[in-house]
């Protein structure tokens, strides 16, 4: 594991519930060009991995994204956003992280609108 990452966990709320399947994505407002991202178990929680699984991203500020798509057996993609499109991209999503320097980051329990 690379000593310059921070373990970051959280829960996903969507309208006051656990919402199993939503990517986040965490966009960094400078510096690393890395990307962290995760996906919600069917409890709403959530690990961030960027190298390796659930090792956490750099120390830094981010924007982070969310994205609630379904997977279409067909065409073995996944498609849509539940969520509108509302937290989809690094310029409409409010939310914000400061990732310290620290071994654990709780990102906390995040609530979502549809």
């Amino acid at each position: 594991m690379r000593d310059d990452m921070v373990k970051i966990m959280g829960v996903v709320l969507v309208d006051d519930e656990p919402a199993e399947g939503v990517v986040l994505r965490l966009h960094p407002k400078t510096g690393s060009a890395a990307i962290s991202s995760g996906i919600t178990s069917k409890d709403g929680s959530f690990q961030i991995s960027t190298y390796s699984l659930g090792d956490g991203a750099p120390v830094g500020e981010y924007v982070v994204t969310f994205v609630w798509s379904e997977f279409d057996s067909l065409t073995r993609t996944q498609v849509g956003d539940r969520l509108g499109g509302k937290y989809a991209f690094d310029d409409k999503s409010k939310i914000e992280w400061s990732v310290p320097e620290t071994d654990v980051f709780d990102a906390g329990t995040i609530q979502l609108q549809r």
